[in-house]
C-alpha cells in the first residue's frame, strides 16, 4: 500500500478490504499451554481497565453475511442448555484465577450468534453467576446483542434486572432486495415493535446497517439512511461489508440477481454521502462508523465526538494497558503480549467443560507489550488520543515514523494535550490503521486478503484508489486533451 502523501484526497493507492483484526497479529504460537497454565502467566498489574465478552453462538437463521462462530439453535433447545452449563463452568473456572477477577470490568458485553435466543431463567442464571463472581462496581456498560424475532417482553425484563442497560439489534438493512440476500427473516413491522419495545427497558438503543452490497445505489442507500434515523435510537453504526468474510451463497444470490460488485471509490462515495447525511440531520459520529444524536450537535467541534461512545469498542480497538477477557466458544482473550482464544468447536467445548472441567486454548504470545497500539488502532477509530497515553519510548520506530507521515500531511491534527483525527484522516481511517502497523503485521494482513481473494465463490470490487490526473495542462505534448476541455 503506497501513501500518497501530496495528493489532495486520494491518500492511498489502494483501499484495504478489511476493517477489523486483532492486534497485534505477529506472534509466537504454542500449544503446550494449558487454559489454567496461560492466565496464571498473565501480569495484570499494569492493566487499567478491562471488559468481559460472552460468547453467544446460536441463531434460529444463519444470515449470508455473517462468518462469526455460530450455528443453528433454537430457543430451549438441549444444546444451547448445555452451552449455557459449560459457559457458567468456565466463569467459574476462570473467577478461580487472580489474574481474571483483579481488575474489576468497566464494560461487560454478550454477543453472538444471538444472545437473545437464550430463555430468561438462562439469562438470569448466568447474570448471577457473573454478579458471583466479579467486582461491577466500576462497571459502565453491559450490552446484548438480539435479533428481532427471539425478543420477547420478558426476555428484556430479564437483561434489564441482571444490569443490562444497552440493547443492540443486527438490522443490516431496510430494503427487500438485500434482506433477502442476507437471509433476514424477521419482518420490519416486527423490527418497528421490538425498537419501541426496547426503549421501556434499556438506557441506549443501537443497530447496524450494511452498505457497499454489489449493485446497491445511492438512492438505495439513502432511503436506508433516512429509515435509520427515523427509528430515533440513541445510536447507529453503518458499516461498509466486508465481502472477504461473507459466505458465498451471498455471492451466490448477487449472481442470480446480475448485481455487479461496487468499486471502492464507490464504496468510499457512500461512506463519504452518509456522513453528510447523518451530520445534517443531527447525529455526529463518535467512532470510525458509530452515529449518535446529540441534544447540540452543532457545539460539538471535534469531528469525532467525545460525547458518546460505544465502550465495548475501547476495548476492541484499545490501547495496550485496556485488556478484554473472553468467554464461551472462539472467545478470545486480548492482555498485553498475551492472546488466548478458546476453543472454536462448540461441541468440544461444551464436552471438555462438562465432562472434564478444562478447556483447549490457543495461546499466541507477542515479541513486545503492544504499546503502539493507542496509535494504531485507538487514535484512527476513536479519533483522538491524550499524548499522556503515549509512550514514545517504547513504540517501534517504524510505527513513528509512519504516525508522523500522516501527521504531516493532515490525517491528524496536534493540539496542546491529545492527537484528534480529521475529517479527511477518517476517510481512510482503515488504512492508517494498516499502514502504522508494524511490517510483520502487514505481512499477516497481506497473506490474508490474498489467500480469501483466491475463493472463487467470493466477488469483490476493483481496490485500487490511484487518482487521475485532471489538470490538462500536465497532458503529455500529443496527449489528446479530454473531450470537456477539447471542446
Amino acid at each position: 500500500m503506497k501513501f500518497n502523501a501530496d495528493h489532495g484526497f486520494i491518500k492511498f493507492d489502494r483501499q484495504l478490504p478489511v476493517y477489523n483484526w486483532l492486534y497485534p497479529l505477529k506472534g509466537q504460537e504454542t500449544d503446550k499451554e494449558t487454559v489454567a497454565d496461560a492466565h496464571a502467566r498473565l501480569d495484570v498489574s499494569s492493566i487499567r481497565s478491562r471488559a468481559l465478552y460472552f460468547h453467544i453462538p446460536f441463531c434460529e437463521t444463519i444470515c449470508t453475511f455473517c462468518m462469526l462462530n455460530r450455528g443453528i439453535g433454537a430457543e430451549g433447545s438441549e444444546v444451547v442448555e448445555k452451552y449455557v452449563q459449560a459457559l457458567i463452568k468456565e466463569i467459574r473456572m476462570k473467577a478461580s484465577w487472580p489474574s481474571i477477577t483483579d481488575v474489576p470490568p468497566r464494560v461487560i458485553w454478550f454477543g453472538g450468534g444471538t444472545p437473545s435466543i437464550l430463555t430468561a431463567e438462562q439469562i438470569r442464571r448466568i447474570g448471577a453467576v457473573i454478579h458471583e463472581c466479579f467486582d461491577l462496581s466500576r462497571l459502565e456498560e453491559w450490552t446484548i446483542e438480539m435479533e428481532v424475532k427471539s425478543v420477547t417482553r420478558e426476555k428484556c425484563e430479564a437483561f434489564r434486572d441482571i444490569g443490562v442497560n444497552k440493547a443492540r439489534l443486527g438490522l443490516q438493512t431496510f430494503n427487500p432486495k438485500y434482506r433477502q440476500l442476507f437471509n433476514i427473516t424477521a419482518t420490519l413491522e416486527d423490527t418497528y415493535r421490538v425498537v419501541d419495545l426496547l426503549g421501556e427497558y434499556f438506557d441506549y438503543r443501537s443497530f447496524d446497517i450494511l452498505y457497499g452490497m454489489h449493485g446497491q445505489t445511492t438512492a438505495e442507500f439513502a432511503e436506508d439512511i433516512q429509515k435509520a434515523i427515523d427509528l430515533g435510537t440513541e445510536s447507529c453504526e453503518f458499516y461498509p461489508i466486508n465481502h472477504l468474510v461473507t459466505q458465498n451463497s451471498l455471492h451466490t444470490g448477487y449472481q442470480s440477481k446480475k448485481l455487479k460488485a461496487l468499486s471502492y471509490v464507490d464504496k468510499m462515495g457512500l461512506t463519504v454521502f452518509a456522513n453528510h447525511y447523518l451530520r445534517n440531520s443531527g447525529l455526529r459520529l463518535y467512532n470510525g462508523h458509530g452515529y449518535a444524536r446529540h441534544p447540540d450537535p452543532a457545539g460539538d467541534t471535534d469531528f469525532i465526538s467525545r460525547r458518546y461512545s460505544n465502550k465495548y469498542h475501547e476495548y476492541c480497538w484499545a490501547h495496550w494497558d485496556d485488556d478484554l477477557i473472553g468467554f464461551g466458544a472462539s472467545s478470545t482473550t486480548q492482555c498485553l503480549d498475551w492472546t488466548i482464544m478458546n476453543d472454536e468447536s462448540r461441541t468440544s467445548y461444551i464436552k471438555n467443560l462438562l465432562d472434564h472441567d478444562d478447556l483447549k486454548v490457543k495461546v499466541t504470545r507477542a515479541e513486545h507489550v503492544p504499546y503502539e497500539r493507542g496509535l494504531v488502532l485507538a487514535l484512527p477509530y476513536h479519533g483522538h488520543i491524550d499524548k499522556n497515553r503515549i509512550l514514545w519510548d517504547r513504540i517501534p520506530g517504524e510505527v513513528k515514523d509512519r504516525f508522523g507521515e500522516l501527521l504531516g500531511a493532515g490525517m491528524f491534527e496536534e493540539r496542546p494535550d491529545s492527537y484528534a483525527i480529521t475529517e479527511l484522516g477518517w476517510t481512510w481511517y482503515v488504512n492508517m490503521m494498516y499502514y502504522m502497523s508494524p511490517a510483520a503485521d502487514r505481512k499477516i494482513l497481506d497473506e490474508f486478503v490474498e489467500a480469501r481473494s483466491k475463493n472463487g465463490g467470493i466477488t469483490d470490487g476493483d481496490r485500487a484508489m490511484t487518482p487521475i490526473s485532471t489538470n490538462p495542462l500536465r497532458a503529455e505534448v500529443g496527449t489528446p486533451l479530454p473531450l470537456a476541455v477539447a471542446g
